[in-house]
């Protein structure tokens, strides 16, 4: 086939077509970057030296999900020598271990592999839903198809490539988050409020990110209700009206689903939080305390806070500008909620670049640069070029002990 074809062959094939052949092209890149890092691990207590591409699919936390897939949750907080949570399975969400464990059970494969399968298609599907969700949300903030096409396709491509990509094709619950959040928030453009409620009680137990989503669906609900009142209605429809309060109630009830449960198995009430305290210095989770000292730390006791204040002024700005107001508005209080949750209860650690993943709206901006052609080719190959400075650096681990991915 000469290239005037496959380039027409290209131009004509479906969106869908086109975004998994790019998440296709993406994965096979990282695969090929981590079976090349792979060469270079050394023996540990998860891997033989040069343990090859699937040797390198259930490292890290895949640890832990491997544990819950085979040996379920411990029934009590497990406890050291001082009386102190220690590390445990509580910490983790049981979706993904549970779709893995399935598909294990079905296929017979190892875990990792089928870890490894799991986030592959969901992390596909999720590529696919970034680019619906962006193109319907530009479009439904007034703007043109051909910038919605723009965003739309800046969005997926970088998603597919970003840095941290490599995520999706190991043992790692990003795949399955990706696709429900992404979901949720198309159906809520859509206004399917019963269907997105199911899949804000499915995250919160996939990944702890449904707290922040209740900020995006009262502000919705609230700016549909405000919209409704200048259009002269009194009140909404009942029908409505019980739909947008199942809705809320759901989506609250999704952050604290997980935190419920592991109380109901351990009968701790603070099962979750005491777990997830044993990864901090301090023993405990402190909110937004971590990134004041680190910040000292690195740059002095006062220089350090007041720039912290200021970037966070800066990127609370931006979210907020005419800049980003393509996007439309739940797109961005998603972006702004779930950036004050990070600051809320994470540590400022390397775990932060996977984190930052979720901000996928954001990635629709590059294509929307005055130079957008330019800018999202430039993006695109600065983000293959990070893979594998990540992949050699956080994923490949260096015993005794290592910055975590």
């Amino acid at each position: 086939m000469t290239r005037r074809r496959l380039v027409l062959a290209w131009l004509r094939a479906p969106v869908i077509v086109q975004v998994l052949l790019v998440y296709a092209a993406a994965r096979v890149f990282s695969a090929v970057v981590i079976a090349e890092v792979a060469r270079f691990q050394a023996e540990s207590v998860w891997t033989s030296a040069d343990p090859g591409y699937t040797g390198m699919l259930g490292i890290w936390d895949a640890v832990w999900y491997r544990e819950i897939a085979e040996d379920g949750y411990p029934s009590s907080v497990p406890l050291g020598a001082d009386g102190r949570p220690q590390q445990s399975a509580l910490a983790f969400y049981p979706v993904f271990p549970l779709l893995a464990r399935a598909l294990s059970a079905v296929t017979g494969l190892d875990f990792a592999v089928s870890g490894s399968v799991v986030a592959l298609v969901t992390g596909a599907g999720a590529a696919v839903l970034v680019h619906r969700v962006l193109h319907e949300a530009v479009l439904r903030a007034g703007g043109r198809p051909a910038t919605a096409r723009r965003a739309a396709w800046s969005a997926a491509v970088l998603f597919c490539v970003s840095p941290v990509s490599p995520v999706l094709q190991v043992a790692y619950t990003e795949g399955p988050a990706m696709l429900l959040l992404a979901g949720f928030l198309l159906l809520l453009l859509r206004r399917a409020y019963l269907p997105a409620a199911v899949l804000a009680l499915v995250l919160g137990l996939t990944r702890p990110v449904a707290l922040p989503l209740t900020a995006v669906v009262v502000v919705h609900l609230g700016l549909r209700a405000l919209r409704a009142h200048r259009g002269g209605a009194r009140r909404p429809p009942t029908g409505v009206a019980v739909r947008a309060a199942v809705l809320l109630a759901a989506s609250g009830t999704a952050g604290l689903l997980w935190p419920g449960i592991t109380w109901w198995l351990t009968g701790r009430r603070d099962a979750y939080t005491a777990t997830m305290g044993a990864w901090r210095s301090s023993g405990e989770v402190v909110p937004f305390v971590p990134w004041v000292s680190v910040s000292q730390y690195l740059l002095g006791d006062l220089v350090g806070p007041v720039l912290l204040l200021l970037l966070l002024g800066l990127a609370a700005f931006f979210l907020l500008s005419a800049r980003t107001a393509v996007l439309g508005l739940e797109l961005r209080v998603w972006c702004l909620a779930y950036s004050g949750y990070l600051l809320a209860v994470l540590d400022p650690f390397t775990s932060l670049f996977r984190y930052l993943m979720l901000l996928f709206p954001l990635g629709g901006l590059v294509a929307l640069h005055p130079r957008r052609r330019g800018a999202l080719r430039a993006t695109v190959v600065a983000c293959l070029l990070l893979q594998i400075v990540w992949t050699a650096w956080l994923w490949r681990f260096s015993p005794p002990a290592d910055w975590p991915p």
